[in-house]
C-alpha cells in the first residue's frame, strides 16, 4: 500500500515524514501558488493594558474598515472576518452607510426579499451581508449564492466561513488579531492556522488573477503578523502531552501494552519522541543524550500509569502485567477523559439527581464561554429551571461555564424555547455529551463501582435528556414527537395528559381538544394503544429457606399490564405480526441496596415478561427495585425494608414482614 501526506500549513516536514517512515518529502513554497497573494499587517494605534483598554481598541476597529476596503478592494469582492457574531452584524450595518462602499440595485433587492430577517434585509438592499453560525440555514445560503453571483460587495463574517465554504474574494481583511474568550481567559491571541485559513480566502484559483489579504493589528503585534505572512507557522508540535493519559488507557484497555516496558517502548515510536529528541531543550533535558530522553519518558509513562491506577482502571499493576478494569474498557469506548472518568469515578454512592447533574457540568467538555450578549437570557432562563444554582435566588447569575451549562441542560429537558440559534447549538451539543456521560456512567455504576443509586439516577437523567421531560406524569404526551407545543397545550387544557386519557377519550374529542383534523385522533390512540400494549408490569416476591423467617431470595416478576379499556384498544390494535407493531418500550430492571456496591441487579432491554432471581444480602437494611421505562411515566418500584429495622410509617412503603404475608404484591 502507498501513502502519499499532503499538507498546506506543516513547516517541519522532516520530523513528521521521520515518524511517518516516509522515503521523500517535499516542500512546495508560495511560488507555487496558482494566485499571487499579497499580505499587508497594518498596526492602526497602540493597545492598553487594561480589559477596558483592550475592549475599545479590538471593537473601535471597525471605523478603520472603509479606508481599507477603499484602498486595496480595487472594487472587487470582499470578506471581512471578524470574532463575534455581535461584530459581523455591527460592521455591516456600518458599511451599509459608508461612502463609496454600499451598492444598490435591482438585483440586491430580489436578494433582500428572500430573508424574513429584518437586521439582514437592511444591509442586503446595500450589497453588503454577514454571515455567521447563529444565522438560520436557509439565510446563510441566501447570503452564499448572492456573494458568489457578485450581488454582495462585502461580507462580513466569522472565521467558521474560513473552514468550510469556498467564495471568490479579491480582498480579504482580518479585523484585528485578538478575540475575547471568557472572562477567565480575557483576550487572546487568534490561532495561527485560523488565521492562515481566513488569508488564504483571498485570491481563489479560477476566480482571479490575484488577491489581497490585511491583517488589521496593533502597533506592537505588527511585526509578528508580518513575520507569519511571509514565513507561514511555526514548527507543528505534538500534543500528545496534554491526552497522554487517555490514550495510554486506550492502548491498555485494547491490550496492545500489556506492561509498563511496552507502554515505554509504544511512547518511543510517537512524534512527541522524535520532537524530544531533536530539540530536547523544549522539556530542559541535556541537548544529544539519549539516555537522558529517555530517562524523561519513563518518568511520564510511570507517572500516567499511576494516576490511571489511582481511579481504579487497572485490575492489576506490577511491571510484569497491566491488567485494564472495566473502568478502563469504559473510559476508552465511551471516549471519557481522564478528568471526566476521576469525576464519575468519585461520585457518592447515594447521588442525587442534583448532585449528578452537577458533576456532569463540571466536565471539560460542556465548558463554553458565558458571552455578555448571553447573560440576560441565561438568567431569565435559570428562573425557570427545576434546580438552582447555590446561594440566595435573588443573588444567583449566570457567570461560569459550568453554570451555563447547567442551565443549558436543564432548559433541554424542561423544553424552554431559546430565541437565539447559536445558543440552542450549544445546548445540542451539551446535550449529546451529556448523554454519553451519563451512559459512561452507568455503565461503571453497573460493572465498576456497583452504586446501584447511581445507575438509577444516571439512567433517569439520561432518559430525561432523550425525551426532554423530567419524570412525573404531566407532558408525557410530548413524547410522541408529531405532537408540536401548540397540540400539547390544547390536549391538557382539554384533561387530556397521560396514556390513560387518550384511551378513555374518542377520536372526536382528541381532534376537538387539540384542533386538528382527522385522522389526528385515530392516529394518536393507535400509537397510545401500542405504547399501553407494550407496558409491563412489576411483582415482587420473598422466597425463604424452608423452617427459615429470613428471606434467602427475591423473586422479580415482570409482566404485561393489563389493558386499561380492552374495548377501546381492540379498535386501534395492530397486526402484532408486522414490524410497525413491535413493542416500542424497553424496560431496564435494577435492584439495589443502600449501601456502596450494593447493586444485585441491572438487567437491560427487557420487553417481554420474564422472572429474575435475586439472592437477599445480609446486613442490609434497605433494598430498592425499579423496573424503568424507556418512556416517562412507565415506572414501576418497591422499597424493602429488612424485618430487623424500625421504619417510620410514613416510610413503610413495603416490609419484608408484609410480603411474608401476603408473598406477592404489586405496586
Amino acid at each position: 500500500m502507498r501513502v502519499v501526506a499532503v499538507s498546506a500549513t506543516l513547516p517541519n516536514i522532516a520530523e513528521i515524514a521521520t515518524f511517518l517512515g516516509a522515503n521523500e518529502a517535499y516542500v512546495f513554497d508560495q511560488t507555487y501558488r496558482p494566485v499571487p497573494l499579497a499580505v499587508h499587517a497594518i498596526g492602526v494605534g497602540f493597545v492598553g493594558d487594561s480589559s477596558q483598554s483592550q475592549y475599545r481598541f479590538w471593537s473601535g476597529m471597525d471605523r478603520e474598515v472603509p479606508q481599507i476596503i477603499h484602498r486595496f478592494s480595487k472594487s472587487r469582492p470582499t470578506i471581512v472576518f471578524c470574532h463575534t457574531k455581535a461584530d459581523t452584524e455591527k460592521l455591516a450595518d456600518l458599511l451599509a452607510t459608508a461612502h463609496g462602499i454600499a451598492v444598490r440595485g435591482n438585483s440586491n433587492a430580489g436578494v433582500a426579499g428572500q430573508t424574513k430577517l429584518l437586521k439582514l434585509q437592511r444591509v442586503l438592499f446595500a450589497g453588503i451581508a454577514y454571515h455567521h453560525a447563529g444565522l438560520e440555514a436557509g439565510d446563510r445560503r441566501i447570503v452564499e449564492r448572492a456573494f458568489s453571483d457578485g450581488n454582495i460587495r462585502v461580507l462580513c463574517a466569522t472565521s467558521t466561513l474560513a473552514m468550510g465554504v469556498n467564495l471568490p474574494a479579491h480582498l480579504v481583511v482580518i479585523k484585528g488579531t485578538k478575540a475575547w474568550r471568557g472572562g477567565g481567559n480575557g483576550y487572546q491571541d487568534l490561532d495561527q492556522a485560523t488565521i492562515l485559513q481566513m488569508i488564504g480566502r483571498a485570491g481563489r484559483p479560477g476566480f482571479d488573477t490575484s488577491g489581497t489579504a490585511v491583517i488589521m493589528t496593533d502597533n506592537k503585534s505588527k511585526g509578528y503578523f508580518v513575520n507569519l505572512a511571509t514565513s507561514g507557522l511555526r514548527p507543528a508540535k505534538s500534543r500528545l502531552m496534554t491526552k497522554l493519559d487517555d490514550i495510554i488507557n486506550a492502548e491498555i484497555s485494547q491490550r496492545v501494552v500489556e506492561s509498563r516496558e511496552a507502554a515505554f517502548n509504544w511512547i518511543k515510536s510517537t512524534l512527541l519522541f522524535i520532537q524530544l529528541r531533536s530539540n530536547p531543550d523544549a522539556f530542559n533535558l541535556e541537548a544529544g543524550s539519549n539516555t537522558s530522553v529517555e530517562t524523561y519518558f519513563r518518568k511520564v509513562c510511570e507517572e500516567s500509569i499511576n494516576r490511571l491506577h489511582s481511579i481504579g482502571t487497572l485490575l492489576k499493576d506490577d511491571k510484569s502485567c497491566l491488567l485494564p478494569s472495566a473502568a478502563s474498557h469504559i473510559m476508552s469506548q465511551h471516549l471519557v477523559t481522564y478528568s471526566a472518568m476521576e469525576i464519575i469515578v468519585n461520585l457518592p454512592f447515594d447521588a442525587s439527581q442534583h448532585q449528578m447533574l452537577k458533576a456532569i457540568c463540571n466536565m471539560e467538555g460542556l465548558r463554553r464561554p458565558v458571552r455578555r450578549s448571553e447573560k440576560k437570557l441565561l438568567n431569565e432562563m435559570h428562573k425557570m429551571v427545576k434546580y438552582k444554582l447555590e446561594g440566595p435566588a435573588s443573588k444567583a447569575r449566570v457567570k461560569e461555564s459550568e453554570q451555563k451549562a447547567f442551565v443549558l441542560l436543564q432548559a433541554s429537558i424542561g423544553r424552554i424555547h431559546i430565541n437565539e440559534f447559536s445558543l440552542r447549538q450549544e445546548m445540542c451539543g451539551m446535550v449529546d455529551f451529556a448523554s454519553r456521560m451519563l451512559s459512561a456512567t452507568e455503565e461503571f455504576s453497573a460493572s465498576g463501582s456497583q452504586n446501584g443509586g447511581v445507575l438509577v439516577q444516571s439512567f433517569k437523567l439520561r432518559r430525561a435528556l432523550a425525551t426532554s421531560l423530567w419524570c412525573g406524569r404531566d407532558g408525557i404526551l410530548g413524547q410522541f414527537k408529531s405532537l408540536g407545543t401548540e397540540t400539547l397545550v390544547g390536549l391538557r387544557f382539554n384533561g387530556i395528559n397521560t396514556f390513560e386519557d387518550v384511551v378513555a377519550s374518542n377520536e372526536h374529542m382528541i381532534e376537538k381538544a387539540a384542533k386538528r383534523l382527522p385522522p389526528f385522533g385515530s392516529n394518536l390512540k393507535a400509537a397510545v394503544a401500542k405504547v399501553v400494549k407494550s407496558r409491563l408490569r412489576l411483582f415482587c416476591q420473598l422466597d425463604s429457606v424452608s423452617g427459615s423467617i429470613t428471606p434467602s431470595h427475591l423473586i422479580c416478576k415482570v409482566n404485561r399490564q393489563p389493558a386499561v379499556d380492552s374495548e377501546r384498544l381492540e379498535r386501534h390494535d395492530v397486526d402484532t405480526k408486522s414490524s410497525a407493531s413491535q413493542s416500542v418500550l424497553t424496560y431496564a430492571l435494577i435492584v439495589h441496596t443502600d449501601r456502596p456496591g450494593g447493586c444485585l441487579l441491572f438487567e437491560r432491554n427487557i420487553s417481554a415478561p420474564a422472572i429474575f432471581v435475586v439472592e437477599c444480602p445480609p446486613g442490609f437494611s434497605v433494598a430498592s427495585i425499579h423496573l424503568l421505562a424507556s418512556m416517562v411515566g412507565l415506572d414501576g418500584a418497591f422499597l424493602l425494608f429488612d424485618s430487623h429495622v424500625t421504619i417510620p410509617p410514613r416510610l413503610l412503603t413495603k416490609s419484608f414482614s408484609s410480603i411474608r404475608q401476603k408473598r406477592t404484591t404489586q405496586p
